[in-house]
């Protein structure tokens, strides 16, 4: 068994090469890759994997931001169970009617928002923001501007945009593709708490190893960025640590009231995304069952190719062979119809035994941790371009290869996952 582990071990390790290979593929001016940039940046998640899951301190860390997640996600219940009553009680409780995700979870993002502005008005997530960004930037040689907003993508998400407003219209090619391959390949808060309540019941320490996640995520981005898109002009804040802007909001209250509007906004955009993809998904799949009927292929359907497309992603990231195409097939489903639905089906597997080892799940709870699909590809050209209208075009154009840089960094995260992963025995002992 434990030779078995290892084997899987070192597959994770291949896997980021491995990755790192289809980024230089993938490549437009291969000649000007900083490989110094992308070995600082895989050995800074050697680093926070090894401190996760190895050193005990790590772990310990691990366990706390577990709580402390955990607290701040069971504060952002009392507004729910307010409104919603018996409706907000979720499963494991003799009352609950089943998960409902529009009123279980989706509210709690308008909480999470409210927290963000106003830890942001405070200069809180700013002074948090800034230690990450320093790091990046003594680390990895990239640019003040585009280290900063990396950093934010771990806490915020489009909203990162706003750290850096000065100096977007002056980003060069390659800091727009990083800051839009690390704005897919993270997660903000206010979704976390979505992923967490569906998955808790299954890894009741998941909120530590999706914060985590979000954070390896960060340094896998601009290693996969700047392979696929290095830098060929000259950023004007290269090498210095830039300072994000404060004073967005005239009080702690209008903070709050300003966080919670967006959230708001967040929500319906979340639903809306929800309703119309799945609904469009499951026209394509009566389409393709149909043609496969008509090729002889009974049975065939939008999963089962997207299982077999994302299959090998999913095996070198150390994913044991009986359990590849079904994570292959969360890895597909996250790319059309956001993560939500595949953090559910992941929890679905689990709990029936759709997913035979614990490594597996570990595995795709890390990958699966990105806003990594069709939507943010949207969501992000339009909120970038925005704030540099004059830029929109570029952006859109390096749109679509970015969401392909965002899915290889949240496999390559996987994989950081998978190194560390030593068995059913060290899952365990993280998520009791």
């Amino acid at each position: 068994m434990q030779s078995a582990s290892l084997l899987y071990n070192l597959i994770s390790l291949g896997g980021i090469l491995i990755i790192c290979g289809l980024a230089f593929l993938s490549s437009h001016a291969k000649k000007k890759i900083r490989w110094s940039t992308a070995a600082w940046a895989v050995g800074l998640q050697l680093v926070m994997g090894c401190f996760v899951f190895v050193v005990p301190a790590g772990r310990e860390a691990l366990l706390g931001a577990n709580k402390v997640f955990l607290v701040i996600l069971d504060s952002a219940r009392a507004g729910v169970e307010f409104l919603f009553g018996p409706l907000s009680i979720g499963p494991g409780h003799k009352s609950s009617v089943g998960f409902i995700l529009a009123i279980q979870a989706l509210p709690t993002i308008i909480f999470f928002m409210a927290l963000t502005a106003g830890l942001y008005q405070l200069g809180i997530m700013q002074r948090v923001v800034k230690l990450f960004s320093r790091l990046f930037v003594r680390t990895m040689g990239v640019s003040g501007a585009e280290s900063l907003s990396v950093a934010s993508n771990i806490f915020v998400g489009v909203e990162s945009a706003g750290m850096v407003r000065p100096f977007l219209p002056d980003f060069t090619r390659s800091e727009f593709f990083c800051i839009l391959t690390a704005a897919m390949a993270t997660v903000a808060s206010s979704t976390m708490g979505v992923y967490v309540m569906t998955l808790s019941h299954i890894m009741p320490n998941i909120a530590g190893h999706l914060m985590s996640a979000s954070i390896i995520s960060a340094p896998a981005a601009i290693c996969v960025a700047k392979i696929m898109e290095p830098e060929t002009g000259e950023p004007l804040t290269m090498g210095k640590t830039v300072d994000p802007e404060t004073g967005k909001y005239s009080s702690f209250m209008e903070a709050v009231v300003q966080g919670s509007n967006d959230g708001v906004k967040l929500v319906i955009g979340v639903m809306a995304l929800l309703l119309s993809f799945l609904g469009l998904v499951s026209l394509v799949n009566h389409v393709v069952s149909w043609f496969g009927g008509l090729g002889g292929l009974a049975g065939l359907n939008l999963e089962t190719i997207l299982g077999y497309l994302g299959w090998p992603l999913a095996l070198i990231m150390g994913v044991p062979a009986p359990d590849a195409a079904q994570v292959g097939q969360l890895l597909g489903q996250r790319i059309l119809v956001t993560e939500i639905p595949a953090y559910t089906q992941l929890a679905q597997l689990a709990q029936n035994g759709g997913i035979s080892f614990d490594r597996s799940i570990l595995v795709a709870s890390y990958a699966l941790c990105g806003f990594t699909h069709v939507g943010s590809v949207a969501i992000y050209v339009g909120g970038f371009g925005a704030l540099a209208p004059g830029r929109m075009g570029e952006l859109s154009r390096l749109g679509f290869k970015a969401l392909w840089a965002a899915t290889l960094t949240t496999c390559m995260t996987g994989c950081i996952a998978g190194l560390f992963a030593f068995g059913a025995e060290t899952v365990l002992k993280l998520t009791q």
